[in-house]
């Protein structure tokens, strides 16, 4: 593996861990505060409204995660 492909590498694992997760951290943070809130106005009782959603992007963190540190393992792999 020449230098630019390894560069290419750690840079798309950098974007992918900086610039994709920590918004969707956020923005899945925010919707089960929300969902929290939702479930807590409509029925009195705490808890998700929207359970389904969240382990949608659960599963989307978890996604992008594993390919950010795959990319960067593999940038950072010497041979």
């Amino acid at each position: 593996m020449n230098n630019t492909t390894r560069i290419v590498l750690i840079a798309l694992g950098i974007v992918l861990l900086v610039l994709v997760l920590l918004p969707l951290l956020f923005m899945t943070g925010m919707m089960s505060m929300m969902g929290g809130m939702m479930g807590h106005m409509m029925n009195g009782t705490p808890g998700p409204v929207m359970g389904g959603m969240s382990w949608v992007m659960v599963a989307l963190v978890l996604l992008v995660l594993l390919a950010g540190v795959g990319l960067l393992v593999a940038g950072l792999r010497r041979r």
